[in-house]
């Protein structure tokens, strides 16, 4: 893989209090202070000969020990990274030199504050803008958008309605977004400070750490991370194991990304790389491939609906999915999914 040179950036700034919930793990939206949530738990796997799965709240760390410094996938809420910081001193003495954020997300950013006196934040380009911008973006918009939502979803009596129930979770994200987001500024937020566009290597020692952007898909600057000596890939946000996904359209996602993206992966990474996920359990390149197919299934039976005629609302309300009864609906559901395809079909038309 090619090494481009990076793009350096500057600013370094105070952060953001960011936290849990599953409406709020993947907005990107600021912490609630009055919430109370359990003491932080966690738990450390390891995944390579030098590399670990750390599982905590928000999404999975990953992280690469070598003599030459340590190299941490992710940091989930503010909250938690001080204990994730403990967990690998409990390994390692060796100083963490690089901090990668897979992806905006405030499970996966929130601890950046904690990290940016200690360590180079790594990130592909679209994040910056991202924790800089994206929350005035919600303050701006958001509002007249939930509004309309609600009038539609007042008009859908049926509680168990698909595409009702659809419409009513991502009306809870945005409210709890334009809320919490109220009082931004982008004083306040920790981006990265070196930014990259398609492909950057990071060396500790003589071990690489390849940093992998094909397409949007979860998010418009998501990162797949590649520790070719351990064969383990960090997949971030572009790998749900045994859930539906959340494609975040607003945040520049893409279904159709999502697939070409993994269809990399499955075309590039060896058959015996164990993949750490963003959300769920380590798993390998047969699970891998089983989130590719359901993404690509409901690809297929999206095109069939939109051939047959129908609209979005009775694709969502109609199309089912048997043969992956193992993706939970929890936050995001086959509804949802139908949504996202059914309007990038018609933007491909």
């Amino acid at each position: 893989m090619r090494k481009p040179a990076l793009k350096v950036t500057l600013t370094l700034a105070i952060a953001l209090l960011l936290s849990a919930g599953r409406a709020r793990a993947h907005s990107g939206a600021e912490y609630a202070a009055d919430e109370k949530q359990p003491p932080p738990t966690f738990k450390v796997q390891k995944v390579g000969e030098r590399l670990y799965a750390l599982f905590g709240r928000g999404g999975n760390v990953g992280f690469l020990v070598t003599d030459r410094g340590v190299a941490v996938v992710d940091d989930q809420y503010r909250e938690m990274a001080p204990g994730i910081l403990d967990e690998i001193k409990k390994i390692t003495d060796k100083p963490i030199r690089y901090l990668i954020n897979t992806h905006f997300h405030a499970d996966h950013t929130g601890g950046n504050p904690v990290f940016q006196s200690i360590a180079e934040i790594v990130a592909h380009d679209a994040v910056r803008p991202r924790l800089l911008e994206y929350p005035m973006t919600v303050q701006k918009t958001f509002p007249a958008r939930v509004q309309s939502l609600e009038t539609e979803i007042e008009a859908i009596k049926d509680p168990a309605d698909p595409y009702r129930d659809a419409l009513t979770r991502n009306v809870g994200i945005m409210k709890f977004m334009i809320d919490t987001f109220k009082d931004f500024s982008p004083e306040t937020a920790a981006p990265p400070v070196i930014t990259y566009d398609s492909r950057a290597t990071l060396w500790l020692g003589d071990e690489p750490v390849t940093l992998i952007h094909i397409a949007p898909g979860h998010t418009d600057g998501d990162t797949m991370v590649w520790f070719p000596k351990e064969k383990v890939l960090h997949a971030g946000d572009l790998m749900f194991n045994g859930m539906m996904p959340f494609i975040d359209v607003d945040g520049g996602g893409s279904g159709l990304g999502y697939i070409k993206s993994l269809d990399w992966v499955l075309e590039n990474v060896p058959a015996d790389t164990q993949v750490i996920p963003g959300h769920g359990p380590v798993t390998d390149m047969a699970g891998l491939r089983h989130f590719r197919d359901f993404l690509k299934d409901v690809d297929v039976a999206v095109e069939k609906a939109v051939k047959k005629g129908m609209s979005r609302v009775e694709a969502a309300r109609t199309i089912k999915l048997e043969a992956y009864s193992d993706m939970k609906q929890d936050f995001r559901t086959l509804a949802n999914e139908v949504l996202v395809f059914y309007d990038e079909i018609h933007v491909r038309k």
